[in-house]
């Protein structure tokens, strides 16, 4: 038996050590942007701000809210694990420090 190893997928043939999808979907935003600005109207142009400022395909995120409160504090960085709708793992680091209690 060998144990089993996981890798991030290749980006421009660099085999990366972590995980770093939302700093290649940085284009994602910069084409984003680009296409709101061609459009030249008020409304495109607070649109490319936003997505300059918030991401739009980068920093992606999960606002989640409890039915109940967390039962331990969790702290800035650490590994979060749950289910989606759709029944499927999911996982992501929390953003900030969460105090035992917090429902949103």
């Amino acid at each position: 038996d060998h144990p089993r190893q996981l890798s991030y997928a290749n980006v421009a043939g660099y085999q990366p050590d972590s995980q770093v999808t939302d700093q290649c979907a940085i284009d994602l935003d910069q084409a984003a942007i680009e296409d709101q600005l061609a459009l030249q109207t008020l409304e495109s142009f607070q649109n490319a701000r936003r997505i300059y400022n918030q991401g739009g395909n980068s920093k992606s995120y999960a606002l989640i809210n409890l039915a109940n409160g967390l039962a331990c504090s969790i702290s800035k960085g650490e590994i979060i694990t749950g289910m989606n709708a759709e029944g499927n793992e999911i996982s992501g680091e929390a953003y900030e420090d969460y105090e035992a209690g917090t429902v949103a």
